[in-house]
């Protein structure tokens, strides 16, 4: 008798997706980033007309633009110019991968935005020959740690692993002060640093983000969702705390709750913002229903406090 085979599985590996979101990004990020970045940082590819930095003699195997003509008339020797090379940048991004980060009001989760936006800097970065390492956490240890590469491929496996990355402990608060403590005794070498999260305010995650950025060029990406700020009035609702699980009914219509949320949501974000300036960190705040490529664009073109 004959049996039918099952259908095939048609959903697309992990991999598959990461490589597709990263070609969106790519897309979406090439032309719109050249203009903001150029000449941000010196590159390791120069072109004609680059700045000197080292003259000699012309060696067999030389670039030939970095001939000096006007040296080499005077000298009757041919003479060239070498570019002072910047040494390569190790990065790190430590994405935040707890419940919270699974909520949204629109197309897109938090969880998401924070994929794209890890997408993003590791885009810009290869353009530059950079390297970066990621590192996630569900609950505040290091669920997951890549070292720091410079490959297409190696940035489409971080992505896909990250996407993965599922908090299996019991419901409580995320410690993103201990992954980020844990993360400076992973970046040993001084570089740039990216922590992708919704950034809950506490005096132990400034102090940690403050031990970061003594060390670090830190930049806090930070992502929210409108309905975080904002409810629509729909009478009662309950509410779930995505993180400890409790539940709460309110009357979204009730005028006082409505300033009550705005009240507490603006003192919320002034919180977060004193808290990350205090730390010394860099702050960027990405929306899932905005544009996250020129925000994040700016931050990444802003002058070091420091050579990297």
């Amino acid at each position: 008798m004959a049996t039918v085979a099952p259908p095939p599985d048609t959903a697309p590996r992990p991999s598959a997706r990461a490589d597709a979101l990263l070609r969106r990004v790519e897309f979406r990020v090439g032309r719109r980033l050249d203009g903001i970045l150029q000449g941000e940082r010196r590159g390791r590819r120069p072109g004609p007309g680059g700045e000197p930095a080292v003259t000699r003699r012309y060696e067999p195997g030389d670039d030939v633009r970095w001939i000096d003509w006007a040296l080499t008339a005077r000298t009757r020797q041919a003479m060239v110019r070498v570019p002072e090379l910047e040494p390569v940048l190790t990065a790190w991004a430590l994405v935040d991968r707890s419940p919270s980060m699974d909520f949204g009001s629109g197309e897109v989760t938090k969880g998401q935005l924070a994929a794209e936006a890890l997408a993003g800097l590791g885009v810009v970065l290869r353009r530059r020959g950079d390297r970066l390492g990621v590192v996630a956490t569900t609950t505040g240890g290091l669920d997951l740690v890549r070292q720091p590469r410079g490959d297409r491929r190696g940035l489409v496996a971080a992505i896909a692993e990250v996407s993965a990355v599922r908090s299996t402990a019991e419901p409580g608060r995320t410690q993103l002060a201990a992954a980020v403590g844990a993360l400076g005794r992973v970046a040993r070498h001084r570089g740039a640093i990216v922590v992708i999260s919704d950034f809950p305010p506490s005096p132990a995650l400034e102090n940690a983000m403050g031990t970061l950025a003594r060390r670090h060029e830190l930049i806090a990406v930070e992502v929210r969702d409108p309905r975080e700020r904002e409810l629509p009035s729909l009478g009662p609702v309950r509410l779930r705390d995505m993180e400890t699980g409790a539940t709460r009914l309110v009357d979204t219509a009730d005028p006082r709750f409505q300033a009550r949320l705005a009240e507490v949501q603006a003192q919320e974000r002034a919180r977060r913002a004193a808290m990350l300036a205090r730390a010394g960190a860099r702050h960027v705040v990405l929306d899932t229903d905005g544009d996250w490529v020129l925000p994040l664009a700016r931050a990444l073109s802003q002058p070091r406090r420091r050579s990297l």
